[in-house]
């Protein structure tokens, strides 16, 4: 795949680590009728998997800062910050 070194250097080191968790599963998308499109949906269960991780995780440090002070507006100072970041860019 000479199109991956063209690739930003984060973007690259990215799919590469993808690539690589992907190629664990190749027994199971090797079975495909098609072994490409098997391994494009290994790939995108793998990243479902870790956005499903994170609203986790946010769900959980959610629950905490309402835990802490039920005062706090949580979504109010996300979009605050998000605009403030934004801002920068």
């Amino acid at each position: 795949m000479e199109w991956v070194s063209d690739l930003p250097d984060k973007l690259r080191v990215s799919l590469e680590s993808l690539l690589d968790s992907v190629e664990q599963h190749e027994d199971v998308y090797m079975e495909a009728q098609n072994a490409s499109v098997g391994q494009i949906w290994i790939a995108l269960a793998l990243m479902n998997e870790r956005v499903q991780k994170l609203e986790d995780l946010v769900q959980a440090q959610r629950k905490a800062l309402h835990e802490l002070d039920q005062d706090v507006e949580v979504d109010k100072h996300l979009d605050k910050n998000l605009k403030e970041s934004l801002k920068r860019y």
